[in-house]
């Protein structure tokens, strides 16, 4: 009996230390900000407001009724985002410029 529990227990075990060690699923926004760190050089404290920047304007937009804005724009500096040097810039005036008229 005590073996048959063992067996049983022993796999769910190894898919629970499988599940930790899985990386989680980044959005753009975060990777935009993983990517833009990368370029211009910023710490810890840094990262972590730029993750919480990009929280807070997709709750504004959210609540606007403006997230395929939100999300377009988000995208838009994943797909286009460049580090020119120091200089973080991407190709997303138009989308930039919907977000921001929708949040008016």
């Amino acid at each position: 009996m005590k073996n048959l529990l063992l067996s049983s227990i022993r796999p769910l075990f190894l898919l629970g230390i499988l599940t930790a060690a899985l990386p989680a699923c980044r959005t753009d926004a975060e990777a935009v900000c993983d990517m833009k760190c990368d370029c211009e050089g910023c710490s810890a404290p840094q990262l972590d407001d730029c993750y919480r920047h990009i929280d807070n304007e997709e709750i504004e937009a959210d609540r606007r009724g403006c997230i395929d804005y939100w999300d377009e724009l988000q995208a838009c500096e994943y797909d286009t985002g460049r580090c020119g040097g120091a200089d973080w810039s991407t190709s997303c005036k138009d989308e930039q410029e919907r977000w921001n008229n929708c949040r008016k």
